[in-house]
């Protein structure tokens, strides 16, 4: 097995001389801790880098609507939210059961072809998932306008999100795909294919909006269902010549459909589900609330969620490549390498979120300049960032903390925490914030903050209570296979008496 071409975990036979003592106390230990750091940055910086890309075939969308008009643009900004919270945060959420799954076996199972089968059974379920989100999609404008919204720009939306129905499988199916390269270590593989999609996408969105083609409005989500179908055909091509691809084995829809393993993706993928998308719902009810108040506090909010959203991809790299790494360990038996790598993925969260906060700080005053010339949403916009600030430090916790969490199969942890946090305490306090003490956009982002924190704490509490050993047992029996001793990383073994 190997992760872009280097091996992570070489099996050997459990004899005394692989499995030399060693305590990785004391000096020891910052030299281990400071080599999975190294690590973890390695395989972080291609996902962030990757996320950041992805996030601008949505910014070239609203280049292209918004030389059409403000209606158009408006319902693009609708269909994509409704799109988002009630679609492809449902299926991502469900596709994060290969991060445990995955990871866990690829290093700890004796079929060389678990993770491939993982990979189908992720593919089976997300076609049947698609199912009633596509029935769902085909009421968009009815539903919209039940909440209230413009008719006019209802129908737009509706039209919009009817044209993203057939998109739903494939960006599915890239989503499971990318998560089975990862959790392999692969984690350049979404990079590329973002390299190759978005230049395409940008000549797609000019052709078809204003271009030769001159759809018009209609361009926009035609354009991006052709990015979309496209994203799982680049990646199968960078697996089929990059990657050995011994991993796969071919299709077996035996396995693909073994309704006990299906039945261990959903136990997973669920609890899933609400980790993600209850964080996600929160910000848009967020959103819609902003609006309530006003048009400028609504143009703040979007500039501070924006800002937001760049920043969150450097803690979402690392802990995706947590993930990765704990999931590894945990598959291969080693409870103690697996703990000292989710110690460094909280240091390297630590420190990035303190850098992140710092800039928000830093540059509050004069931020907003970047985005609007409107002195009174620059001015709103600098009263919101101290606040933005503090949540950069506690949603880099949550988010290295959720990563950690999925590498041991903990979704329902991070789902329960999630849940309690923003519906329970965030939103209630944010609204009573906002519009009974009058303190506005400020209210509503301080819930947003105070929920954060809340989650954050307990889940680094949570992660910190770990018993590491019970979850290399709890992998061993979900993997099926008995105990095994692999061949540690370079710098020597950890075994399960060392001391941390």
């Amino acid at each position: 097995m190997t992760i872009d071409g280097e091996a992570i975990l070489e099996q050997t036979e459990p004899t005394d001389s692989t499995i030399p003592k060693v305590d990785v106390s004391g000096s020891l230990n910052f030299r281990v801790t400071l080599t999975q750091v190294a690590s973890i940055l390695s395989l972080a910086w291609p996902v962030s880098l990757g996320y950041l890309m992805q996030n601008s075939l949505g910014l070239t969308e609203v280049f292209s609507l918004g030389h059409l008009g403000t209606k158009e643009l408006a319902a693009s900004a609708l269909a994509t939210m409704w799109a988002n919270v009630s679609g492809f945060s449902i299926g991502i959420g469900m596709a994060s059961a290969l991060d445990t799954l995955c990871s866990q076996s690829y290093t700890g199972s004796s079929d060389p072809h678990i993770t491939g089968k993982h990979l189908q059974r992720s593919l089976v379920i997300m076609a049947f998932l698609c199912i009633p989100i596509s029935a769902l999609w085909c009421f968009t404008e009815p539903l919209l306008v039940i909440v209230g919204q413009d008719p006019e720009i209802a129908r737009l939306a509706g039209i919009y999100t009817s044209w993203l129905i057939p998109a739903l499988f494939p960006y599915f199916a890239y989503d499971c795909m990318k998560r089975y390269l990862q959790c392999q270590g692969i984690m350049s593989g979404m990079l590329y294919v973002i390299f190759a999609a978005a230049p395409m996408n940008m000549f797609i969105q000019w052709l078809l909006v204003w271009g030769w083609l001159k759809m018009g409005f209609i361009g926009a989500p035609v354009g991006l269902l052709f990015t979309y179908c496209s994203l799982p055909c680049f990646l199968y091509l960078y697996i089929y010549f990059f990657t050995s691809g011994d991993s796969w084995g071919g299709w077996d829809l035996q396995e693909a459909f073994d309704i006990r393993q299906l039945r261990e993706f959903l136990r997973l993928g669920i609890p899933g589900i609400f980790q993600l998308c209850s964080e996600w719902w929160a910000f848009e009810i967020v959103a819609l609330a902003a609006g309530w108040i006003g048009e400028k506090e609504l143009a703040a909010q979007s500039i501070v969620l924006s800002s937001c959203g760049l920043a969150y991809m450097i803690p979402l790299g690392i802990a995706i490549a947590s993930t990765t790494k704990i999931g590894n360990a945990l598959g291969a038996n080693f409870p103690n390498l697996a703990k000292v790598n989710a110690l460094s993925a909280i240091l390297l969260g630590t420190t990035f979120s303190i850098f992140n906060s710092a800039v928000f700080l830093v540059t509050g005053n004069i931020w907003g300049w970047l985005w609007s010339q409107d002195p009174e949403v620059v001015k709103i916009v600098g009263s919101i960032m101290p606040m933005a600030a503090v949540f950069q430090f506690s949603d880099g916790f949550n988010c290295v903390g959720g990563g950690i969490l999925r590498g041991c199969g903990q979704q329902k942890v991070g789902a329960f925490l999630n849940l309690f946090g923003f519906y329970v305490v965030g939103i209630p306090i944010g609204l009573y914030a906002a519009f009974k003490l009058e303190w506005g956009l400020f209210g509503l982002w301080f819930g947003l903050g105070f929920a954060l924190i809340m989650v954050s704490v307990f889940e680094i509490i949570w992660v910190f209570r770990i018993n590491w050993n019970e979850e290399a047992e709890k992998a061993q029996i979900m993997i099926g296979e008995e105990t095994r001793l692999l061949s540690p990383p370079s710098y020597g073994s950890i075994t399960d008496d060392a001391t941390l």
